[in-house]
């Protein structure tokens, strides 16, 4: 009995202890005038960050989600990569260069109040740590701060974090400018460009449908290491083609994006050039089974021309109806949110079943 109790005061004292060091690391012992650590904002641990939410004042907001080690925009969008490995990076080194002087301190909370972008991090964490081993993991909000506007000179930002009243001076050392663009609130900002981004190696199947001539059509599939069978609209096998020109058509799709997000488009302009200007589709299968299809529609011009097709005046115009350099395209059956793209980006992809064929 006497072991016991002397066990379960060591358990306690330990507890007291951890208690202790909880509340100091999350600030709830820290005096209004206590000196702030440089990492006060730093989230050093960027490998169990789960989620980022950054809010503007006005309403504006986006929340990047992990899942399976790939980012997504409001849980559905896959964000681009580079992007979101710079907000990390900056959540990691974000360093407090000094507190604002007592006098300016009034001006700065009235900015902050109509500028800053509100930013909230979550992270698998334990709710405490006892000899390094965490206890009730899960995930939490680790961190609540709020990034205000740049200081005179650009090369750092006015912030306030939650536990500490007094506004601060942040800065990421070694980068010349102010944070701002990095905790960007625009969904679209976050989007990543990517359509196509499959490896020759790792194609199994390509369909291209030609609308304008159907002859043209064709499709591609794997039949070994590099080695690919060509087909005809009538789904024939092609037994002479060029084999260089398919490779590299081929080969192109490991990098293919999109010029423009177009997530404003009017309802009815949306709908008419989906009726009446779709010219091809391409669906990408890959090893996986992994299917990508997109779809390519004209871009009129002028931009209003698509409303000559609806009234039946669509060739009355003098001028070249559609644009030459650019076209609307919808990911995987996304019609709300087309993107633009330019054609010379996609030129051996839009080749016609002729292109690949060998001249007698």
């Amino acid at each position: 009995m006497k072991k016991n109790r002397i066990y379960l005061i060591i358990i306690a004292i330990l507890l007291v202890i951890s208690l202790i060091l909880v509340l100091f690391k999350t600030g709830a012992l820290h005096g209004r005038n206590s000196s702030p650590k440089s990492d006060l904002f730093a989230v050093k641990d960027t490998a169990n960050i789960t989620k980022v939410f950054i809010a503007s004042m006005a309403g504006d907001k986006v929340l990047l989600t992990r899942r399976d080690g790939v980012w997504y925009v409001q849980d559905s969008i896959r964000a681009m990569p580079e992007k979101v490995e710079e907000l990390l990076s900056t959540i990691r080194n974000i360093t407090l260069q000094q507190t604002v002087a007592k006098t300016a301190q009034s001006n700065i909370n009235k900015m902050m109040s109509v500028n800053a972008v509100k930013v909230e991090i979550y992270q698998n964490a334990p709710k405490f740590t006892i000899f390094k081993h965490g206890f009730f993991t899960k995930e939490r909000l680790v961190k609540t701060y709020y990034m205000g506007p740049a200081t005179m000179d650009n090369m750092a930002n006015f912030a306030i974090i939650e536990g500490f009243d007094e506004p601060c001076i942040v800065h990421n050392p070694g980068f010349k400018g102010f944070l701002t663009p990095t905790y960007s609130f625009r969904p679209v900002d976050w989007y990543n460009c990517d359509l196509f981004s499959t490896k020759i190696t790792r194609i199994k199947k390509l369909d291209v449908q030609d609308f304008d001539n159907p002859e043209n059509s064709f499709s591609v599939e794997k039949v070994g290491p590099r080695f690919f069978a060509l087909y005809d609209a009538q789904h024939q096998l092609v037994a002479d083609y060029d084999t260089v020109r398919l490779l590299d058509m081929l080969a192109e799709y490991r990098d293919k994006n999109y010029e423009l997000f177009i997530g404003n488009m009017a309802a009815e302009k949306r709908d008419s050039i989906i009726r009446f200007y779709h010219f091809k589709t391409i669906t990408l299968e890959d090893v996986d089974g992994q299917k990508t299809m997109l779809e390519m529609y004209r871009k009129t011009t002028p931009d209003n021309f698509y409303l000559d097709a609806i009234v039946g005046n669509a060739n009355d115009t003098e001028n070249e109806p559609y644009n030459r350099d650019k076209f609307y395209a919808a990911l995987n059956g996304d019609y709300r949110n087309l993107v633009q793209c330019q054609y010379y980006h996609f030129d051996r992809q839009l080749q016609p079943l002729s292109y690949f064929l060998k001249h007698q």
